[in-house]
């Protein structure tokens, strides 16, 4: 039988971790499966999959692929239909011998994941710990992320800050349709202060500036926790102003290691639901790798 073939899309993806844990997965699992990664940009998913052959069955999206995937796939995921974001494409059998791309959204998983086994939650309600949540951005990865806190802490009060004022608009929306709270943030560095939970969502580099700023600043104590979805390099400028506050940080590895979680069930099983067999050894084997690259 035919290697499957399976691939990471986006640009840049050079600095994709991506195949390093796929890989990793498939080694624990016994699969004679192969994880890539390749260059392709804006506006070009439908013709780079149209090209390749049979054996590649799916695909992660990252940046700036997501919103493009869901015109692209032909059916999508709860959680795609609820973010308008797509990060993984699965492709199936369909009768008459064709095949159809269904999208998901994994990261909403990884994001609920990655905080709630932070070990700043340890034996403690997550729901009850985090009353006001700070997102930063207003991308695809910040409606997940707003979806993610909706099922983590729903009665909290989620403040928004991007520069970007139309789509910050738009997410704030898209909150309130949850039936989140939600507030504009003005002052950045009081909101971060005083958030239980802020998850920076922006690409590395990004907020570079914002955080020498706030690590320079003698007044900045952060009482909460923060998840930077950029995880290279790492840590990340606003990361170390959590670190040297002795605040807990959890790196967006984690966020991407669960979110791949997700995608091999579904690689795996058709499901993001069903855990793979000896998934712990799994997890266990895809977060080695990384550190093990990243030391």
């Amino acid at each position: 039988m035919n290697t499957k073939n399976y691939a990471v899309l986006g640009s840049p993806i050079s600095h994709s971790k991506s195949p390093l844990i796929h890989n990793a997965a498939y080694r624990v699992l016994g699969l004679d499966w192969n994880y890539a990664r390749h260059e392709v940009a804006k506006g070009a998913v439908r013709s780079f999959i149209d090209a390749l052959d049979d054996s590649y069955l799916g695909f992660s999206l990252t940046m700036p692929l997501k919103e493009e995937a869901v015109r692209f796939a032909d059916q999508l995921d709860p959680f795609a239909k609820l973010t308008g974001a797509v990060n993984t494409l699965a492709k199936t059998q369909v009768a008459g011998g064709a095949t159809t791309w269904t999208g998901y959204n994994t990261d909403v998983f990884g994001i609920i994941q990655a905080v709630s086994q932070s070990p700043a939650f340890a034996g403690k309600s997550v729901a009850s710990e985090i009353r006001n949540a700070l997102v930063i951005g207003s991308g695809a990865t910040a409606t997940s992320a707003v979806a993610a806190i909706s099922r983590l802490a729903p009665d909290a009060t989620v403040w928004l800050w991007a520069r970007n004022s139309k789509t910050r608009a738009q997410l704030q929306v898209f909150a309130q349709q949850l039936g989140l709270k939600t507030k504009i943030c003005r002052n950045l560095q009081r909101r971060c202060v005083r958030a239980d939970l802020v998850i920076s969502t922006l690409p590395a580099n990004a907020l570079d500036e914002v955080g020498q700023k706030l690590y320079d600043s003698k007044r900045f104590k952060p009482r909460g926790v923060l998840l930077d979805v950029a995880y290279q390099p790492w840590p990340s400028q606003i990361a170390r102003a959590w670190i040297q506050n002795d605040q807990n940080v959890i790196s967006g590895l984690e966020m991407l290691i669960w979110q791949a979680v997700a995608q091999l069930r579904i690689f795996v099983n058709q499901s993001p639901y069903e855990l793979l067999a000896n998934e712990v050894a799994v997890v266990e084997a895809m977060r080695h790798d990384v550190e093990v690259s990243t030391s």
